[in-house]
């Protein structure tokens, strides 16, 4: 612990946080039913200053993003439908706060995403039907725009590998389907880097969308943030002959890491690891065949449900392979002093029906937001493995993707996940990751190091943790 600091809240409470790397500070947002209090910290967690104003009416759930020009920080709060928003803005040069009200029409369209790249602010719609992407801008001044991006002349994948427009792939299987958000804020966990469906927002100004509906290639959507022309880009997987492996059919899945795709694609015979460049140009392949050992990991094969802390290894290589087909496939992928740590597995919803016991139900590209709530990246990514049954081992690789026969470090992400666990006075003895817990915690990236923050309501303090790799 680095820091902690009295604060007083009341039961009903949430936290959310804006690092300004520029500036090289902090600025916490903290909530209750009656006042949101900014609270802004210097890089070594002194407290600068604060402003406090009243919390917009409960039309108004939670906060969706932010924007950030100079002293000033504009918090954005929607409603259920997003229809309308609210936007605070907190001056820390006058001590001033401003509001404005914005009503979004929506007309036949449905929310993708709400992110902010680059001080913007992004709300980002599906038009039914036409397929077209619809971009709501609020810059840093809190001004509002909006632009549509026109797909109507791209061919997207679907499941059987047909040409379809965007809204078709997306509502093949289901009308409620879901992106998930990837950043290098920490590294992101294969619970979340399974889903089909992924944004990556690793630039300033780029926005990169993969699909990977169908099992054959893997869609890539790039659209430009300062124009916002859109170009697609469909990178092969590794290709298979027709009826190779007994028959067995093909999952996939993919990652995306500085420019580079990462390909999974496996039966329950074989499993294919290929790395290619935006062009499609193969970088390197590997293979694994089920009676073999894997010959390009560096760490055991590992089982774990729930929790850091209830994991097994796994002695026969055809449990792996076998076991993440009856799950989800998947890839994540962090890059640390020039190597690349890379995670190939699958993740499984643990199911619990009452006096039926446990079950595993299968963790789809098409569902809804983890635990329903618009938490920020890291936080999501912190409590993803909650109901999750993981199988992994990772994996080495240079700056050309060639593997490492080396030991692997444990990632600062790895380490907060441990800490939760064993940490007394946070766990509290309640149940990780129940609500009582996770509304209390903010993680966020400041130079080279993670940082956790916890309110102690037993205190009534709040705390921040510093966690190096």
């Amino acid at each position: 612990m680095i820091k902690e600091f009295d604060l007083k809240l009341e039961r009903k409470r949430d936290f959310y946080q804006v690092t300004n790397k520029t500036k090289n500070e902090i600025v916490l947002f903290s909530n209750d039913k009656e006042k949101v209090s900014s609270i802004r910290f210097d890089s070594t967690f002194n407290i600068k200053d604060s402003i406090s104003a009243v919390r917009p009416e409960s039309t108004y759930e939670e906060i969706l993003g932010y924007t950030q020009k100079d002293e000033s920080y504009n918090i954005f709060w929607g409603s259920k439908d997003r229809k309308k928003i609210f936007a605070q803005s907190f001056d820390f040069a006058t001590k001033q706060i401003n509001i404005k009200f914005f009503d979004l029409e929506l007309k036949k369209e449905k929310i993708v995403k709400e992110l902010t790249i680059n001080n913007v602010f992004y709300i980002i719609t599906l038009v039914k039907n036409i397929g077209n992407l619809k971009f709501y801008v609020f810059d840093p001044s809190g001004e509002l725009d909006t632009k549509t991006v026109d797909l109507s002349k791209f061919e997207f994948n679907n499941k059987e590998g047909n040409p379809v427009n965007l809204h078709t792939v997306l509502t093949w299987e289901s009308s409620n389907f879901f992106f998930q958000n990837i950043n290098n804020e920490s590294p992101p966990s294969l619970a979340l880097s399974t889903r089909k469906n992924k944004i990556y927002t690793y630039k300033n100004d780029e926005i990169i969308f993969t699909l990977d509906t169908g099992p054959h290639a893997t869609d890539i959507l790039r659209i430009n943030l300062n124009d916002f022309t859109a170009s697609l880009k469909a990178i092969k997987q590794q290709r298979t002959i027709s009826h190779e492996y007994d028959g067995f059919l093909f999952e996939s899945n993919s990652f995306l890491i500085d420019d580079k795709l990462i390909q999974i694609k496996t039966n329950p015979e074989v499993l294919y690891l290929t790395i290619s460049d935006l062009d499609g140009m193969r970088i390197n392949t590997y293979k694994a065949l089920r009676d073999e050992e894997i010959p390009f990991k560096n760490t055991d094969v590992f089982q774990e449900s729930g929790t850091f802390s209830n994991k097994k290894i796994l002695e026969k290589p055809k449990q792996f392979i076998r076991k993440i087909n009856n799950s989800t496939p998947g890839i994540s992928c962090y890059k640390l002093d020039g190597l690349y740590y890379t995670v190939i597995g699958s993740s499984q919803d643990i199911v619990r029906s009452g006096s039926m016991g446990m079950g595993m139900g299968m963790s789809g590209g098409f569902s809804s937001a983890p635990l329903g709530m618009s938490y920020g990246y890291t936080i999501e990514n912190l409590i993803s493995y909650k109901d999750k049954n993981v199988v992994y081992t990772t994996c080495l690789f240079d700056s050309n993707f060639n593997h490492l026969k080396e030991p692997v470090k444990i990632s600062a992400f790895e380490k907060i996940r441990m800490f939760l666990e064993e940490n007394e006075n946070i766990k509290d003895g309640r149940t990780l990751f129940n609500k009582t817990l996770y509304k209390d915690l903010i993680l966020f990236k400041l130079n080279t190091s993670l940082y956790l923050g916890n309110y102690n309501k037993d205190n009534q303090k709040y705390q921040f943790f510093s966690f190096s790799e």
